[in-house]
């Protein structure tokens, strides 16, 4: 009797750590989470995040019956760490490269375009200006280990004369001194910084942008919910397609503009 009881004993001891081992790789929700300083895309204002890519990864998640918490993770850097040890399952925007192919897997469906623009002292003329190819002959500059893509990054090292700056206040600070004729910068941290810095009616943005980067949703490879990927990125799809992306954008930076917090 005594050795039938400890035969049942073991079995349930090892049928209860089979089924806690199951249960520790279901997937049941995904921790979201964003970039803390990258308005429209996203941003937190100090009690939760917002932007243009957490509503839309929400909305979409929502759509594919997957549960999910909106977590704040701190600033960028320590946000990716999350990701890359499973602390966070999904980050909202971000751009594909090899070093976060690594830890990351990437929606094949683009959640937006992030543009570079070329910024200019208000009043200068600049009325013959077409793209890229109108700055040959100025003097640029542009911010230490920027990447753009769109095959910027190539044309600016063949084509153009720039100076590298260490941030985007220090080269518009050098563009109001007249020491370079133009910056170029992914466009909305340029423009969050004049905002924030009172310095809007300072400058201008020559149109068009002189390239587009594609920006997508970034899924941690040790997330429980990983193989949802692919509905999420089906799903996604579907929802881009009715969708006004610049118009979202758009809406997104005014309604941070009303209330430009950056909590670092």
């Amino acid at each position: 009797m005594r050795k039938s009881c400890l035969l049942w004993s073991a079995g349930l001891l090892v049928l209860s750590q089979s089924v806690a081992a199951a249960s520790e790789t279901e997937c049941h929700s995904v921790v979201v989470s964003a970039d803390p300083e990258f308005p429209p895309f996203a941003w937190y204002d100090g009690q939760t995040l917002r932007g243009a890519s957490v509503d839309v990864v929400l909305t979409v998640l929502h759509s594919i019956n997957l549960p999910y918490e909106l977590r704040y993770s701190g600033p960028f850097l320590r946000l990716l760490h999350g990701a890359e040890v499973g602390e966070v399952d999904i980050i909202t925007e971000l751009k594909r490269t090899p070093d976060r192919e690594a830890y990351l897997a990437f929606t094949e469906t683009p959640i937006f375009s992030n543009p570079t623009s070329v910024f200019v002292r208000a009043g200068d003329s600049f009325k013959d200006y077409s793209g890229r190819e109108s700055l040959r002959g100025l003097k640029g500059g542009v911010t230490r280990g920027t990447r753009f893509g769109g095959g910027l990054d190539d044309y600016v090292l063949g084509q153009l004369q720039v100076e590298v700056g260490p941030g985007i206040r220090e080269n518009f600070s050098k563009l109001a001194a007249k020491r370079i004729d133009y910056f170029v910068s992914p466009h909305y941290p340029a423009m969050t910084y004049l905002v924030t810095s009172g310095l809007e009616d300072h400058f201008e943005v020559l149109k068009p942008f002189v390239a587009e980067a594609f920006a997508y949703v970034g899924w941690s490879r040790k997330s429980r919910c990983l193989e949802r990927l692919k509905a999420f990125d089906a799903a996604l799809k579907r929802y881009l397609v009715n969708v006004n992306t610049s118009r979202v954008l758009n809406s997104s930076f005014a309604d941070w503009r009303r209330a430009p917090v950056m909590v670092r």
